[in-house]
């Protein structure tokens, strides 16, 4: 329905002014609210007070709900309106006017029955003001601000300076610098938390590192501010000599004292590369799109102990010289190995023992792990007489000493004869025979004892899960085995909880062991494994991770925060030993 809408408005020097509106809508709705088409401002009016509109039959108008509406002075809840009609909306006469060409209808709005100035007469005879009353704002202002100072500045200093803390755990009914008290302490702190001066030792001066100290150990900030690729950046000597409380904030309830926002972190670390070129670390500022691939830190020469950090991205570079020579396929077959029992099928937990915490994994153990199935005998003659695992030198000597032995009591037989020496392989294997000549005593204990390292360092027992040397000096009976440095570690600059995932995935959804047939393979996901599930600090679909959910801030060796055992309390009166028992028990939330 096409129609003009016109305002009529009374001028005070006499005339109309007319504003006429062209609308295009399927009705028009009269009333307050500012979605009708016909807008009109007065209180009377309701919200939606009627509707026109153009049905079979001419032109319509109707009241909503609760309404009022007079045609022609007539009170009406629906009737058919036609050139001429006047319809009373509240205040406001609606003329229906004959409509120009092309337009299905027009009416003309007018004000009649303004509110009268009751308002003003009310406020006249009203008194609305403290200046009605004698009272000026000026007085107010100057007595409250007055009254504030004194009780909330004065009060509180006079209080602080005069009074006497309490002993701990005590309770006071009211303290004057109460009102100071920015929040709740935390758990940790709360058994001194009617003691303000312990922290607090002067009025108006922050928390300084003497008064954290006396409680607690004082331990080494995130990193060392002499080394060489950072002794000549600013920043980070500015961030080294930060106070405890510039990083523990404390008054904010069980929340975390530690500052916990990215934004800490990446305030030096999201542009170190620039800030701090000669460091081997590299940006990071968010763990969905700003963090470098992982680098664990791989063993490179188990003689020298040398290691490096190596990216994931790096595959050719990253071999494992750990001085193993482990295959993780072998035992992992779907089918199982043969052991001392028959055949049975290993999983990672056959040999992975999980620490009681669940985080990590206690590191294997010949005895512990693998002795059932790798027997270190060396004499099927003697089978109780094996040897000793971890021990290179003592094995050759106890050797050497087992056959001399076993020469003088007879064992040799007649000069010139021969025997068999069964050398065992490895589990599951055929056992090898080899003819001896013998000789005399010495000689045939010497060529035995040479033999049988030969095979239990070189073949069958060492050499099958160790890298091993040979030569002059290497040992008794010229072998040695190369240490074994395996990474407990890959990530030391990172903390990662195993226990937390133990009933998510399973070790193969990371750890590619299964598929591994070399002790040099890097068995570690890639970043991206992780952020499948993990996300920055914000995120809404998955799992929120910020930089302390895996990374500690101060450097690697160094404990938590712990109370000091020798120091003297300097603070208030403590009975004997409740500081200990507290620690013990742990309920200062340490």
């Amino acid at each position: 329905m096409e129609a003009v809408v016109t305002y009529l408005a009374r001028l005070s020097r006499g005339g109309v002014s007319r504003k006429p509106e062209e609308l295009e809508a399927e009705t028009l709705r009269f009333g307050r609210a500012t979605n009708a088409e016909v807008y009109l401002a007065d209180p009377r009016v309701r919200l939606e007070h009627a509707v026109l509109h153009h049905r079979p039959g001419g032109i319509f108008v109707e009241a909503e709900e609760g309404a009022d509406i007079r045609v022609n002075g007539i009170s009406v809840p629906s009737r058919a309106v036609d050139i001429g009609d006047v319809i009373a909306v509240g205040p406001y006469d609606i003329t229906i006017v004959e409509a120009p060409e092309g337009k299905d209808v027009a009416i003309d709005v007018e004000l009649v029955r303004p509110l009268s100035d009751d308002y003003e007469a009310l406020t006249a005879r009203s008194v609305t003001s403290l200046a009605g009353r004698g009272v000026s704002k000026r007085v107010w202002s100057w007595g409250l601000a007055l009254a504030i100072i004194a009780l909330f500045l004065i009060a509180p200093i006079v209080f602080f300076t005069l009074h006497e803390e309490p002993k701990p755990r005590s309770e006071i009914a009211f303290r004057l610098d109460q009102s100071w008290d920015s929040g709740p302490i935390s758990t940790a702190h709360r058994f001194i938390s009617m003691q303000c001066n312990v922290c607090h030792e002067a009025a108006f001066v922050q928390v300084k590192d003497e008064a954290c100290f006396t409680c607690h150990e004082k331990i080494t900030h995130h990193f060392d501010p002499q080394a060489p690729e950072l002794a000549e950046v600013g920043l980070y000597q500015d961030a080294a000599g930060s106070a405890c409380q510039s990083c523990h904030k404390e008054h904010n309830g069980d929340a975390a004292i530690s500052i916990m926002q990215d934004s800490f972190c990446a305030d030096c670390h999201a542009d170190i590369e620039a800030d701090a070129p000669k460091t081997q670390l590299l940006n990071a500022s968010n763990f969905e799109d700003e963090h470098p691939e992982f680098r664990p830190l791989v063993m490179l020469d188990p003689v020298a102990q040398r290691s490096e950090r190596i990216s994931l991205n790096e595959p050719d570079k990253l071999v494992e010289r750990s001085g193993l020579r482990f295959p993780h396929d072998v035992h992992l077959k779907k089918d199982g190995i043969r052991g001392p029992k028959g055949r049975e099928e290993l999983v990672c937990a056959s040999c992975h023992v999980s620490e009681p915490s669940g985080a990590s994994f206690f590191p294997i153990e010949m005895e512990a792990q693998c002795e059932r199935c790798h027997q270190l005998k060396f004499e099927p003659r003697r089978p109780d007489r094996v040897l000793p695992h971890g021990q290179v030198d003592n094995a050759q000597l106890l050797i050497r000493e087992f056959y001399s032995d076993f020469a003088l009591r007879g064992g040799a037989g007649d000069s010139g004869g021969k025997e068999e020496l069964i050398i065992r392989r490895r589990p599951g294997s055929e056992p090898v025979k080899q003819e001896i000549v013998k000789a005399d005593p010495k000689q045939w204990a010497e060529q035995q004892a040479r033999k049988v390292a030969d095979q239990a360092f070189g073949r069958t027992m060492c050499g099958t899960c160790h890298e091993v040397m040979t030569g002059e000096g290497a040992g008794p009976l010229n072998w040695s085995v190369v240490p074994a440095s395996v990474s407990n570690r890959w990530l030391p600059g990172g903390r990662y909880d195993h226990k937390a995932h133990f009933e998510i995935v399973e070790c193969e959804n990371c750890h590619a062991a299964d598929k591994s047939h070399l002790a040099t393979d890097v068995l570690l996901p890639k970043i991206e494994i992780c952020q499948d599930c993990h996300s920055g600090e914000n995120a809404a679909d998955k799992v929120p991770s910020n930089c302390v959910s895996c990374h500690d801030y101060h450097l690697d060796g160094e404990p938590m925060m712990k109370p000091v055992a020798s120091a003297a309390w300097t603070g208030p009166e403590v009975p004997a030993g409740q500081l200990d028992a507290e620690y013990a028990t742990g309920d200062n939330g340490s």
